[in-house]
Parts: C-alpha cells; sequence; structure tokens
C-alpha cells in the first residue's frame, strides 16, 4: 500500500492527520531543522512540494505571516506548520546537510552559531541633508574624505552608547541599539546617540568643514523601536549583522520626516514613552508613507539652519 507522506530521495510513511510533516518526520528519523522551535519564524523547515499540494492543510496564520517577510515561491511550505489532510503527497527537504546549512549557520569554535531570532531592538535612522550639493561642488576625494570623518566620528559615539551600525548607504547609514540591553537603556541611549551626534557635528562644522570647505553640513535623524529579526551572514569573508522587519522600514520614515518639520531629530511615541528624562518635544501624528499606518511622533531636535538642498 502507497504510503501518504514521501519525503523524495529519503524516506516514505504514514503520517497521521493530526501531526505536522515537521513532527511525523522527526518521528521517523528525518534530521529537520528548526531552529525556532516549529514557531514558523526561522523557515529553516522549508520543504518544496512535488506533488499532492491540495492534499495539504491551509497555511496557518504564522506560516502566512512569515511568508509576508520573506519571498516563498507557492510550492514552497514550512513543515512545522503543514499536515498531510487526503491523499497522497511527495516533497523535498530543502536544507538537507551541512552544505546547505552554511548559508544559515556560521560555525564558532566547532559550535553552530544561531540561525537568528527576534529582538525588541531601537532602530536609529541618519542621513545627510545637503550632501548633493556638496558633491557637485566638490572633488570625489573630497566628498569620500568627509564621508569617512563623518562616519568615523558618529560610530564612535554610537559604539559608545552600546549601538551597532548595521548599514551604510551613500550618505546615510542606520544602526540598532538594544542586543544587550533592556528597551529603556536601549531607547535612552540611542537618543542620546543622536543628541551627541548633533552636537559633534556642530563641532565639525565650525572647526573643520567651514574652515577647510566652506560647508555647513546638516543631518536628519529617526528612532523607532519594535521587534525584528536579527542574525549573522558571511560578505566577503566578514560576519555582517543583518537587522530586518517592519520597524526597519518605520524608522527611515521617521528620519524622511525631519525634512518636513525641518527638524532634525525625530522619534516615535514608542521611544518616547521608554525615555526616562524626556526632552521636549512637539507631538504631532503622522500616517506613514508607504503603509498608511498612524504613528505618533515627537520632534526634540533643532531646526535647520539653512534651506535643504537633498
Amino acid at each position: 500500500m502507497e504510503k501518504n507522506l514521501t519525503l523524495i530521495g529519503e524516506k516514505s510513511f504514514n503520517i497521521p492527520p493530526e501531526k505536522t510533516i515537521l513532527q511525523a518526520s522527526l518521528d521517523e528519523g528525518v534530521p529537520f531543522r528548526y531552529e525556532c522551535g516549529a514557531k514558523a519564524r526561522c523557515s529553516t523547515c522549508r520543504i518544496l512540494v512535488e506533488e499532492g499540494a491540495e492534499n495539504l492543510s491551509p497555511m496557518t496564520l504564522g506560516e502566512r505571516h512569515l511568508r509576508s517577510q520573506i519571498n516563498l515561491s507557492e510550492n514552497v511550505r514550512l513543515a512545522c506548520q503543514t499536515y498531510v489532510k487526503k491523499g497522497t503527497v511527495k516533497v523535498r527537504r530543502i536544507m538537507k546537510d551541512k552544505t546547505d546549512y552554511e548559508l544559515y549557520i556560521r560555525k564558532s569554535n566547532g559550535e553552530p552559531a544561531s540561525m537568528g531570532k527576534e529582538l525588541q531592538l531601537c532602530l536609529f535612522f541618519l542621513d545627510m541633508r545637503n550632501f548633493t550639493r556638496f558633491m557637485e561642488l566638490h572633488l570625489a576625494f573630497d566628498a569620500i574624505h568627509l564621508i569617512r570623518k563623518l562616519f568615523n566620528s558618529f560610530e564612535r559615539i554610537i559604539n559608545k552608547y552600546n549601538g551597532k551600525i548595521i548599514e551604510t548607504a551613500g550618505d546615510g547609514l542606520y544602526a540598532a541599539f538594544g542586543f544587550k540591553e533592556q528597551p529603556i537603556e536601549a531607547a535612552n541611549n540611542a537618543v542620546k546617540s543622536g543628541f551627541e551626534i548633533i552636537e559633534k557635528l556642530k563641532e565639525l562644522n565650525q572647526d573643520y568643514f567651514n574652515k577647510h570647505f566652506g560647508e555647513f553640513i546638516q543631518i536628519g535623524i529617526g528612532i523607532h523601536y519594535g521587534k525584528v529579526a536579527t542574525g549573522d551572514i558571511m560578505l566577503e569573508g566578514r560576519k555582517h549583522k543583518l537587522v530586518m522587519g517592519y520597524p526597519v522600514n518605520i524608522a527611515a520614515r521617521i528620519q524622511e520626516l525631519t525634512k518636513k518639520y525641518k527638524n532634525n531629530f525625530i522619534i516615535s511615541d514608542k521611544v518616547f514613552i521608554l525615555l526616562q528624562s524626556p526632552p521636549k518635544s512637539e507631538q504631532n501624528t503622522e500616517i506613514i508613507r508607504g503603509t498608511g499606518e498612524r504613528i505618533n511622533i515627537h520632534v526634540i531636535g533643532e531646526d535647520y539652519k539653512q534651506p535643504l538642498t537633498s
């Protein structure tokens, strides 16, 4: 009699309707990966459905949520969320051996590293406001030199407050706070670093950029707080931190609002309520571009001294 589940190239067996493909496969000794504990968060148990997709259970809320975060084709399901409801099904395990695992797992002293986890972090976005004009008026060497000087100063301040720069893109960067701290400490550190960066930029403008280039550099900072996915990947032989999720997009949009409000520092209400000594602020409600979400923001910085050019 034909078994109702076939893991192509591995094993065929009968799976009871009350067990997920992951549960039944583990019972049969199939070495599935499921780093998140079968909670539909890591996708390491993903399977390719080759026959009988119509015989599988509908996607759970957890599986649909994960698919909204990562790009999975229609014939890929999560074994931890999928049941065989009738008939026969043939699937392939996508991550089958160590050559597949190295895309997600890094070894350190012989031990596998975490494949990723969810954290509540403060997301810190910074962007320069008049850099396009600077590029038009100065040599490429000068532009790169300016970015190096700025980012070197900003990184020292961010590191001082236990933050970590995640990415840089041209004349902007984003960092995260809270990898080891509790939410209140992370929020306070992120805001303190923002104010210190603004003060450092005043010093650089007065003592360096105006003196040597005749320029006045302005920035915009936006901070938001929320649950994100974080982990490591290897790029060019070096470990690179990833921080992804909806709150990252919100933080970026808040930073863009500094142009609208002509003020160099804006934070979300989720950050503001965590501050132990909240600064004076102007509170407003904004509909975030691209999401339609309405959030409360606090304008806490200084008005721009010169017209914005980028």
